[in-house]
């Protein structure tokens, strides 16, 4: 392969590259020199955390809501003990393969056309499986490239040079983070690991690894400096990404000359540290502005603000960073004269109105900023615009947000991981103070607006430059929203409580027939046949009823059956019978109390002498058969069929529900709808009622909605659920924050200009 690679590379000399890659340097040998260290340094590192990845697991497990869940990371904890070494090498191997497809691709587009060409990619549908791949290697991408971004923005100039490109797109660079992961999904795949399991596997691997990933790259960024590639870029080392940090005007933004030098280099990468997502967002703006017509210095309300091209004269007057800040922050807090701040004219901006954003990107405070941060004003503009278009905000909620626009403009200025962390301070009051509004009565829905107006007004009047305000005024609505939620479960906890209990009614009979079943001893006398078939069945589905089988009651009567049974059979060790006469004691008392609970015990007493002289024939290891055995075959023949009749009914039940799964969308979305999420009904009258799913039956396929305070409960079947979402007069709200789906709908733009 590495003869192949040399052959096809076409030598650097004479090709007009930069003076700092010496027409001496071998390609493939750099290029493969690079893959190499890439992979085998990602590969070192995750083996030496291989303990801690099994930890991680082993504490997930532990923490797992559902069985499932448990045996998902139970099993990647089984699969990188036996297999982790494999699957290191299965990565190494994948990885030079796609390695050597992706730059034999761009030296293919360099050879003819002189760059990398970018074809039209046709809009279709996925597969669920293939969107959660591609969502979940987006997500850890976008993380990994913004904790390395200094030395990705270097790396790229650097491969680009060898390569004989003027700029590499992170999707067609096989040194990305992307190319990473999807390499570790695409070796998991080889190793027929499952799909769930894979992505599990492929989190952790990215967890293990993003501590070193910054080094390896800068290691990466050193070699090829010294081999004579770019070696007057700066060498970034490693670098802890800062989620917030007090503004300094000569921290935030370096001198104009390397500012305007790093825009024209990485035309959508700003000195920020941001994230491959700002500059997506970025490209949707410019794709957006090609399909209108250019700035003419008004704004129409509701169209994306068109990207500025490059003065062809100098500007008037530059804003640096602090300046910027200034003039915002003065008109944020509107006091004074808003024609005294630098750049904002005397065009009058109220900034709780929505169209604050749009209307200071006409001003000339956003021409005279750095073309980085005029973009920002540009991309938070139209974030803004696709939430305020967001059909499930109030209208009262939509005013509250409006006056945080100047604020957040001022955060994606300071810290560009607000872009790319769904989990920033700001992203998250943003979102919580959308979806607070969902499930509230008319009545209920001021008092939650006073809350809201209070929340933002803490922001506005004590936001400077610390991003920590946001954190604070978040966590003071946490603590109000969590309040709320309390008082609502505790309405709600009566009618929950009579549905489960209900619900664990329906299916008692059968489950304890089936733990009896599987618990019974075929040579137990009748006479403990008997009261385990006739008394002790009671018990237990009286106490499944009660507390369900996750309950310790539960728990403690079916090991009470079992110890009763284990009691009665000869002890043939001195050991057994010992621990016979220690359990005793306690086993009658547990045994008269469970006669209590059901009001059977009148007849302990003729079961209690039979039961002793058992427990003396089983000290003397004596067997007591107190049946004919004729009659034992029979009753077990005559049980066995009805239990095998009624596992193969539920069998065929389960298969038929699997069938009608398969075959039905709408079933299938309500099947997996989980507790929390929002779901939106109309009634035949054409009023609209939103409804928190709060509790889901375990057994009959029963979910109970309520609002949010907990009242106004309606209880549907499953199949009831699915036929209203067939039908529209039901709809499932989305799940995914309001920033996100903002963010989403401007990506968008950049295949459909019309949306």
């Amino acid at each position: 392969m590495a003869d192949r690679s040399s052959s096809n590379v076409v030598p650097l000399a004479g090709r007009g590259l930069p003076p700092e890659a010496p027409a001496s340097a071998d390609p493939a040998t750099l290029l493969a020199a690079c893959r190499d260290r890439l992979a085998h340094g990602l590969a070192t590192v995750f083996a030496q955390h291989l303990d801690s990845a099994n930890d991680d697991f082993l504490g997930m497990a532990d923490r797992a809501t559902s069985l499932e869940q448990q045996q998902l990371y139970f099993a990647a904890m089984d699969f990188l003990t036996g297999h982790g070494q494999l699957l290191l090498q299965q990565f190494r191997s994948t990885y030079v393969a796609q390695f050597e497809a992706a730059v034999a691709a761009l030296r293919g587009t360099t050879v003819e056309g002189g760059r990398a060409s970018q074809e039209p990619r046709e809009l279709s549908l996925i597969d669920t499986d293939d969107f959660e791949r591609d969502l979940a290697i987006a997500k850890l991408s976008a993380r990994a490239a913004c904790n390395c971004a200094q030395q990705l923005t270097a790396l790229d100039r650097r491969f680009a040079a060898l390569l004989q490109l003027s700029r590499i797109a992170q999707d067609d660079n096989p040194l990305h983070p992307r190319a990473l992961f999807t390499t570790m999904l695409d070796a998991l795949g080889a190793l027929d690991v499952g799909e769930q399991l894979g992505l599990i596997l492929l989190q952790e691997f990215e967890r293990q690894t993003s501590a070193e990933l910054p080094g390896i790259y800068a290691d990466l960024n050193r070699f090829l400096a010294e081999a004579g590639i770019l070696p007057n870029i700066p060498l970034a080392g490693p670098q802890r990404a800062l989620r917030s940090q007090p503004l300094d005007a000569a921290d935030a933004h370096p001198p104009l000359d390397e500012h305007r030098q790093t825009a024209a280099s990485a035309p959508h990468q700003g000195e920020h540290g941001n994230s491959d997502v700002f500059e997506q967002l970025a490209q949707a703006l410019q794709a957006a502005a090609t399909q209108r017509p250019a700035a003419t210095g008004q704004f129409h309300q509701g169209m994306p603000p068109t990207p500025r091209a490059a003065p062809s004269q100098p500007r008037q007057q530059t804003l640096d960073i602090a300046e910027l800040i200034q003039a915002l922050t003065g008109l944020q807090r509107g006091g004074g004269d808003v024609r005294q701040l630098p750049g904002l004219g005397a065009s009058p901006i109220d900034p709780a109105q929505n169209d604050a954003l749009q209307r200071i990107r006409a001003t000339p405070m956003a021409d005279w900023s750095h073309p980085v941060d005029a973009l920002t004003i540009d991309i938070v503009s139209m974030l803004f615009d696709a939430m305020f278009k967001d059909p499930e905000l109030s209208a009262a909620i939509r005013a509250e947000l409006a006056k945080l626009q100047i604020p957040v403009l001022k955060v994606a200025l300071i810290d560009k991981h607000f872009f790319s962390e769904r989990r920033h301070p700001a992203r998250r009051l943003l979102d919580l103070i959308a979806s607070s509004g969902l499930g509230r009565s008319e009545e209920d829905e001021p008092r939650l607006i006073e809350r809201i107006r209070a929340i933002v007004d803490g922001v506005v009047d004590g936001f400077d430059d610390d991003v920590e305000v946001f954190t604070r005024q978040l966590q003071a609505f946490e603590q109000f929203l969590d309040e709320e939620e309390t008082r609502a479960r505790g309405k709600a906890s009566k009618v929950l409580g009579e549905l489960a209990r209900r619900d664990r009614r329906e299916v008692a009979e059968r489950r304890v027939e089936a733990v009896i079943t599987e618990h019974a001893h075929p040579e137990a006398p009748v006479l403990i046949s008997d009261f385990v078939s006739e008394h002790w069945r009671q018990v237990l589905v009286d106490v499944f009823i009660d507390t369900g089988e996750d309950g310790e009651d539960w728990r403690e009567a079916v090991q009470l059956m079992d110890d009763l049974l284990w009691s009665v059979e000869p002890k043939l060790t001195q050991e057994e019978r010992d621990r016979l006469l220690t359990l005793l004691p306690d086993l009658i008392t547990r045994l008269r109390k469970g006669l209590e609970r059901i009001d059977q015990e009148t007849s302990w007493d003729s079961f209690f002498g039979q039961l002793i002289r058992l427990h003396m024939a089983a000290l003397h290891r004596e067997g007591v058969n107190d049946s004919p055995p004729a009659q034992d075959n029979v009753e077990d023949t005559t049980t066995a069929p009805a239990s095998a009749s009624a596992s193969a009914s539920a069998s065929a039940s389960a298969s038929d529900d699997a069938d009608d799964a398969e075959t039905d969308h709408h079933l299938r979305l309500a099947r997996a709808l989980e507790v929390g999420a929002w779901v939106e009904f109309k009634s035949v009258r054409g009023t609209r009622k939103t409804l928190r799913l709060s509790w889901v039956s375990e057994y009959r396929g029963v979910y109970l909605f309520t609002n949010r305070q907990g009242d106004n409960a309606l209880t549907l079947a499953t199949t009831s659920l699915a036929n209203h979402l067939r039908q529209g007069s039901a709809r499932l709200l989305s799940q995914d924050p309001l920033t996100e789906r903002a963010v989403s709908q401007v990506l968008e733009r950049r295949t459909d200009p019309e949306t």
